[in-house]
């Protein structure tokens, strides 16, 4: 038989064909290639391979070839099949159990192993009863022979159709085209593209086969009798019992349904659609079902079954959509059909004619790569439904209807196109367009579009249904960007935004980075090689500029402020609709955010919107303000309007920005004094009015840069006046209100008066004389003498307390003693610039007691000063009981009365109250630490006295107090607290000013009769530091003593350590000298190192160390006492007294020590 050769084409090879058991299997005849072989009479026989193989349900008993390509086998349940080797595939499967067929049985030469019993080894074939002769097979049965014959696909087709089972001969005429045509084309080598094979769905009737042919015979044989048979229409019948139609089964409208599907599935796979929308389309048409035609049909495109439909079909399927009023079914249905087979003429003037624009975009995009003619057309129902004339009024009002609403559809519609295009994709599918040069074309075809200055006609307008007359908002300029504007401005500019954010984009303008546009007319610069297309190419992939779009933008949405401005580009037309109100608030935002890119600028009159809407609008901020300012050129907006704008916002940033450029403009210029004033005195208010420290302290930067006039270099020479008169007038305003600098902060003040007033300081201080009554100066002067500058800057720190006198210092002590009267006596204790009668008198005055004190001290009355600060001490301590009282007496009436801020009133004085307590009783503790060595009596006694007499005045306050006779228990715990902490703080200071002897003798014997209740606390303190610092001194030792030890330990282990010396005999030399050769080998346990003593000093050492033990032992012997001269030796005192009867010495020199007469630690290890 035969078989495809594997690989592609429809070659066949021819092949052998076997079988055992379920096994069948295919064999590939090779034929060996004989070119360049020697002609010697030798035959090329083929060889047999294996082609293919399968399996078969049961094991085959008969297998015969009925023709070329057909394969028949029996197998051993009776079963024939037919099989077609060429397409591998089963042609018919018959039963033969009734055939009764002829066989025969032949007992085997040799019995298998496996069979048992009589006959067993009996064996049935069919082998003759099946032959085959010419393409017929003949079958031998016991009674008859059957003859069978394999019939063609047309024969069995024709056999199917006789019988009258139509659906089963469609189905195999498909099977067949799938299994030879397709089949066929599927093995072809070369791949055929999308487009060709949607092409091949369109067959030219011309170059079909004889079987295409056939099998479209085969359907409208089928179709026609179908339709002469097809079951009568019947209409639903009206139930006058329930007012309803019956619900019965249009049995015609099912018939043609079906007979539809059937024409569509066939059509399709035979890819006969000019046979289906030729002859069937007519046959449907005559029998009045084309409706149901092209619902299936519909079906069939929106599943992408169908990708083409005939003009003719289409324009009818339009009509039928019309009827039911759902005309989107149209352009759902041209979205999922191929473009490049359409009908472009037809189907175009069918959309134009029913103003399907969805489906105009898809065709004009997709089809013709048209992206401005439908919007063009679009266009014009835009214009057709504004300019009517109920639609306008109310569109004008906000009102809805049907006109508006449709007004709004091709609106969005529009604007989604526009969005979608921009973005880089097909509309409505998002399909991304490619390449990425086509994109900007289109970017700048549709701008160019949307900015076009007046209306232009289209062609052919009327014929489809579109008004031709220009009027209405045709006549008016920009037509097209105004009724977009009309229906969303929002929408359309963040549309536009696309295109302008687009960092790919270029555009005709200065910022363009465009090399076309860098050459400038009649320069002679050569360009650059590139031919006419290329540049054309380049051309148009550049954009309008964007200066262009925003200067129409700006005539459309605010007609009034230009023509307010300069009488241009007003607005034309009687009945032109306003824009919305809300468009102008949106364009000005996006106008701002390009300003503040730096890609356009406007003129001055549209700054100051952007600005007044910035300031004025419900979400402002002053951030946006602030950036838009630092991004524009000074010169694109006017100062003072701007000014007076974010003034009356309360934009303190802003004001500051535009105050500074107010002074940039007019410092150092003929004639602008006045001006240059009213903007620095403005720059500093808004410094001053700020709320955040860190914007404050800008203030001092900017007036120091100001008055050193760095910013007059860009003046030109001819508008410069004098630089002194201009920093004299800006000194004088620094000088006028630095006490408003002081009040932000005294220290940055002082340090700018250090930079430019250091030689005015008389003249600062006279101004500041009774500003706030004086706090302002005394702010000042602080900042310069308590040290707070000098961390700031220590130059100018010097410099200023350089030109201070006393005068001023006593100035500045009369203001501390008025402000803040604590702080007066760390001043005087720390400062020396003041005269002491001034200043006693000064505190004495004010009754500042630790301050006095401490002036009386300088002034040698230590017995007065410590008076009288123990005399403050016990009043203020008097206060302090008062308070607490009171601070008591409230928390008792809070509960009943809820009396919580008076009570929370009185706790803060009482607090203040003992920090007062505890500053002056620091005073004393300091005057007495003083004067311990230079007054050394107080009454004419020692001068530890005088820390004992404050030690008594605080141990007998309680008395002083009356605490004992107090019946609330609160009030007497608190001011035991107070007294306890004074007497802590007290015993501190003494114990490192008194001995400790004389503290305790004291304490012991002036308070012996007292329970020591003011002292057991700090005694047991005491005496449990003392007890610790003994614990610790304790264990010092101890670990002292133990380190000791292991020192001892560790040294005697090193002495006592030794080497392990292993004797090995030698012989004497021959010559029988004294001289002998050891040859000894020593190993060092402790190292792990051997070495030969021949090539080493150690023998001279172990001599010296024999000669030196034998001499020691001699002395010993002999009882000689003598001064020991210490030599090399390893030997411990107990080795020294070992008695040398116990030791021997022979001619070895060097022998282990003896075990078990000296202790193991000792013994073990040592040399002898």
């Amino acid at each position: 038989g035969w078989a495809l050769v594997s690989g592609g084409g429809n070659s066949v090879t021819p092949i052998l064909a076997r079988a055992w058991g379920s096994c069948l299997q295919f064999l590939r005849a090779s034929f060996p290639d004989s070119d360049g072989a020697p002609d010697d009479g030798a035959i090329n026989w083929p060889a047999f391979g294996l082609h293919d193989e399968f399996n078969a349900p049961s094991p085959v008993v008969a297998l015969n070839w009925l023709g070329k390509r057909s394969l028949v086998y029996l197998t051993i349940t009776n079963e024939f099949t037919i099989v077609d080797t060429v397409i591998m595939t089963m042609q018919e499967n018959l039963d033969f159990s009734s055939m009764n067929l002829v066989y025969a049985e032949f007992a085997l030469s040799r019995p298998t192993t496996s069979t048992r019993g009589p006959g067993s080894n009996i064996c049935t074939t069919f082998m003759n009863s099946i032959r085959s002769s010419d393409d017929r097979l003949m079958v031998l049965c016991q009674e008859e022979v059957k003859q069978i014959t394999v019939l063609g696909m047309r024969q069995q087709i024709a056999s199917l159709e006789e019988g009258g089972q139509w659906l089963e001969a469609l189905a195999l005429a498909l099977d067949h085209f799938e299994s030879t045509i397709v089949s066929q084309e599927d093995r072809r080598r070369d791949q055929i593209s999308k487009n060709e094979q949607s092409e091949s769905m369109l067959s030219d009737p011309s170059l079909l086969s004889e079987d295409e042919v056939w099998m479209a015979e085969l359907l409208m044989r089928y179709l026609k009798l179908a339709i002469e048979n097809a079951p009568e229409s019947s209409s639903p019948q009206f139930s006058f019992s329930t007012n309803k139609f019956s619900d019965t089964i249009n049995f015609a409208h099912s018939h043609f349904e079906m007979l539809s599907g059937v024409c569509f599935e066939y059509c399709i796979v035979t890819r006969r659609l000019d046979l289906l929308f030729g002859r069937i389309f007519q046959c449907f048409y005559e029998a009045r079902y084309i409706n149901v035609f092209l619902d299936v049909m519909e079906s069939y495109i929106l599943n992408d079954k169908l990708k083409y439909v005939a003009p003719e079909a289409m324009a009818l399927f339009v009509e039928h959509c019309k009827d039911i009023k759902d005309l989107q079914v149209v352009e759902r249905c041209l979205l999922h059909m191929e473009t490049n087979l359409m009908d472009f003429d037809s189907i175009l003037s069918l959309l134009k004619k029913n103003l399907l624009f969805t489906g105009m975009f898809h065709v004009y995009c997709n089809g013709l790569d048209d992206f401005v003619s439908p919007m063009e057309l679009l266009f014009e129902g835009l214009f057709d439904a504004t300019d009517d004339r109920s639609n306008r009024r109310r569109v004008d009002i906000g009102e809805r209807d049907a006109n508006s609403n449709q007004l709004e559809k091709y609106g969005y519609k529009a604007l989604l196109y526009l969005e979608y295009s921009f973005n880089g994709k097909y509309f409505p599918k998002g399909d991304a367009i490619h390449p990425e040069e086509r994109l900007q074309t289109i970017r700048r075809d549709l701008l160019d579009l949307l900015f076009r200055e007046s209306y232009l006609p289209q062609p052919h307008a009327r014929a489809y249904g579109l008004n031709h007359s220009i009027n209405g908002i045709r006549t008016s300029s920009h037509p097209y960007l105004r009724v977009l504007l009309l229906i969303d401005t929002n929408a359309f500019l963040d549309c536009l935004s696309i295109v302008l954010d687009d960092p790919l984009a270029r555009f005709e303008s200065t910022y363009s980075d465009s090399s076309i546009f860098e050459y400038g007319v009649g320069q002679n610069v050569a360009l650059p090689h590139v031919t006419l297309p290329q540049l054309e190419r380049k051309v148009n992939e550049i954009l309008p500029d964007r200066q262009h779009l925003t200067r129409v933008l700006s005539s459309v949405i605010m007609p009034n402020s230009i023509a307010n401005a300069n009488r241009l580009l007003a607005p034309t037309g009687d009945c032109m609709p306003s824009l919305p109100d809300a468009s102008k608030p949106l364009y000005l935002d996006f106008l701002a955010k390009y300003l503040k890119k730096g890609v356009v600028a406007v003129p001055k009159y549209v700054t100051t919107e952007v600005f007044t809407h910035l300031c004025t609008k419900k979400d402002a901020s002053e951030e946006d303000v602030l950036s838009l300012l630092i991004s524009i050129s000074q010169t694109s907006f006017d100062l003072d309007e701007i000014l007076h704008t974010v003034e009356d916002a309360g934009m303190t940033r802003s004001a500051l920005v535009l105050h500074k450029v107010g002074v940039a403009q007019s410092i150092d210029r003929i004639g602008m004094k006045e001006k240059c004033e009213d903007h620095f005195n403005g720059a500093i208010d808004c410094f001053l009015t700020g709320k955040e420290p860190d914007f404050q302290l800008g203030l001092f930067s900017y007036v120091r840069q100001e008055c050193a006039g760095e910013n007059t270099s860009s003046i030109p020479p001819e508008e410069r006046c004098n630089d002194s008169c201009t920093n004299a007038i800006l000194r004088n305003i620094v000088l006028r209100r630095l006490h408003d600098f002081i009040k932000v902060d005294p220290i940055h003040s002082a340090h700018l008066v250090a930079d430019i007033f250091v030689e005015d300081i008389d003249r600062i201080l006279t101004s500041l004389n009774g500003v706030d009554n004086g706090r302002v100066e005394y702010e000042f002067l602080n900042a310069i003498i308590s040290g707070g500058l000098a961390k700031v800057d220590t130059v100018s720190s010097q410099e200023l307390s350089a030109n201070l006198s006393f005068d001023h210092h006593h100035r500045y002590l009369a203001l501390m003693v008025q402000f803040q009267p604590d702080s007066v006596y760390r001043y005087l204790s720390s400062s020396r610039s003041y005269r002491l009668d001034d200043a006693l008198k000064l505190c004495q005055e004010r009754r500042i007691t630790d301050a006095s004190a401490y002036l009386l001290e300088r002034m040698g009355d230590v017995s007065g000063a410590l008076q009288l600060m123990l005399k403050s001490l016990d009043t203020r301590m008097m206060t302090l009981k008062h308070l607490l009282r009171e601070n008591t007496g409230f928390r008792g009436v809070s509960r009943r009365i809820s009396a919580n801020k008076r009570w929370k009133f009185h706790n803060e004085a009482a607090e203040k109250e003992i920090s007062g307590v505890k500053q002056i009783l620091v005073a004393i503790l300091g005057l007495c630490e003083r004067n311990k060595n230079e007054h050394l009596t107080l009454d004419n006694e020692r001068g530890p006295l005088l820390w004992f007499h404050v030690l008594d005045r605080l141990a007998h306050s309680k008395s002083v107090l009356r605490i004992s006779k107090e019946s609330d228990e609160q009030n007497t715990s608190s001011i035991s607290t107070v007294l306890s902490e004074l007497l802590l703080m007290t015993m501190q200071r003494m114990i490192s000013n008194v001995s400790l002897y004389d503290l305790m003798h004291k304490i012991t014997t002036d308070y012996a009769g007292s329970d020591l209740g003011e002292f057991r606390e700090m005694l047991v303190s005491m005496l449990k530091t003392y007890s610790s610092e003994l614990d610790v001194c304790s264990n010092a030792v101890d670990v002292m003593y133990h380190d000791i030890r292991s020192m001892c330990i560790e040294k005697k282990k090193l002495k006592v350590r030794g080497a392990y010396v292993y004797r090995k005999p030698y012989s004497a030399s021959p010559s029988g000298t004294t001289n002998e050769v050891f040859k000894n080998r020593i190993k060092k346990s402790y190292l792990g190192i051997s070495y030969d003593p021949i090539h080493d000093k150690s023998t001279n050492a172990l001599y010296a160390l024999k000669k030196n033990r034998q001499e020691i032992q001699h002395e010993s012997s002999s009882g000689r006492r003598g001064r020991y001269q210490p030599q090399l030796n390893l030997l411990t005192m107990s080795e020294k007294r070992f008695s040398l009867q116990r030791r021997s010495y022979s001619n070895n020199f060097v022998q282990c020590r003896q075990v078990g007469v000296l202790s193991e630690a000792q013994h073990v290890g040592g040399l002898l």
